[in-house]
């Protein structure tokens, strides 16, 4: 079983695309920014560089909570903001979405909500206001694909474990040649993954960078 982020991957995730949509694209990155300062992810890392090099004054931030899995939320310059997977979210523009993700990118949105939400509760409520899609991919490492390989003429079953969203880790399994994937676990599900692989007399190693399994 390999993790995704930092084991298939670098674990050098960068912004590459802004979609803007009720904010632009600069009140998006600072607000995403302003949120992020406060996670220890390495995707908030990704938004922070960013938003560095741009020259962007982080706003003020609160209240702030992250979300195991699921993404952060806080009060950024007063305002009130989730960032997080965009799936349930009615509006969107989907093909987009899905156009990021094939090319294997996690895409993010940043909502405005009501006081206190959380960013599931408002996409079922439809109380969250899309503010922006942010989209950030991790490069492969260079020997991922000659180690699935190897390891797959040894004889063992690779499973790719992850919390990304199902079509990017399509894109990622099929890239470095893994076969079975499960997308959208959240961390500590994964030793829950782990042990129902370990069926009959089946032996179950884990790779992973343990930043947060």
């Amino acid at each position: 079983v390999v993790d995704k982020t930092g084991t298939l991957t670098r674990g050098e995730p960068g912004v590459t695309d802004i979609l803007p949509l009720l904010a632009s694209t600069e009140e998006a990155l600072t607000l995403a920014a302003g949120l992020e300062q406060a996670s220890e992810h390495p995707l908030a890392r990704a938004i922070l560089r960013h938003a560095q090099a741009a020259g962007v004054v982080l706003p003020v931030l609160e209240d702030f909570r992250a979300i195991p899995g699921r993404g952060v939320q806080g009060r950024v310059a007063g305002r009130w903001l989730c960032l997080g997977a965009p799936e349930g979210f009615v509006g969107l523009p989907d093909e987009a979405i899905e156009s990021l993700q094939r090319a294997g990118k996690t895409v993010v949105v940043l909502t405005e909500c009501r006081d206190g939400d959380l960013l599931a509760d408002a996409a079922k409520a439809g109380t969250g206001r899309a503010l922006a899609l942010l989209a950030i991919a991790d490069p492969l490492r260079a020997t991922s694909h000659a180690a699935v390989a190897r390891l797959k003429a040894m004889g063992i079953r690779v499973v790719m474990l992850t919390g990304d969203q199902a079509a990017t880790a399509a894109a990622i399994a099929d890239a470095v040649g893994v076969d079975d994937f499960r997308a959208g676990i959240l961390p500590g599900d994964k030793a829950a993954m782990v042990n129902a692989l370990k069926t009959g007399d089946a032996v179950v190693a884990m790779v992973g960078d343990g930043i947060n399994d």
